[in-house]
């Protein structure tokens, strides 16, 4: 009887904005694939985490090579709050919300997300660069 009324009801409808957010404030911990419903959603936190646990056992943490790595990590994860803040209504529903029921409408929060993470990724990719090239040239100079 329950897999009558189940099969009945429509799906979640899920939220092109949010997921973006979710991407953009906590894209490291997959959130955002694990509200999508991505069966590979449990990459983030298994990569993320111990490679932050491993750069915050070096002193200079930033300059350790765990830290560049969590930093892609953190670039790859606003590139897809990008990719998703960006995709067209209509896409989106044909992939993520085919038995929902309902149709999106969004107006301008994913367009603000998206510059939001444009402007995240550039600062963090920006300065990792910079600290990534400072080490090396103290290291060509023998400081």
């Amino acid at each position: 009887m329950s897999s009558a009324i189940d099969s009945a009801s429509p799906a979640a409808h899920r939220s092109r904005p949010l997921a973006a957010l979710l991407a953009l404030l906590s894209g490291t911990l997959g959130l955002h694939r694990l509200y999508l419903r991505s069966g590979i959603w449990w990459v983030y936190p298994m990569l993320s985490m111990p490679l932050l646990g491993w750069a915050l056992r070096a002193d200079p943490w930033f300059r350790h090579p765990g830290f560049f790595a969590f930093s892609l990590l953190a670039v790859v994860t606003l590139i897809e709050a990008i990719v998703i803040s960006l995709t067209p209504d209509l896409r989106w529903d044909q992939r993520h919300n085919t038995k929902s029921g309902r149709t999106s409408a969004n107006r301008w929060a994913p367009v603000l997300i998206a510059i939001v993470s444009l402007i995240g990724a550039a600062m963090l990719g920006m300065s990792v660069m910079a600290i990534a090239l400072e080490g090396w040239f103290n290291a060509r100079l023998g400081r």
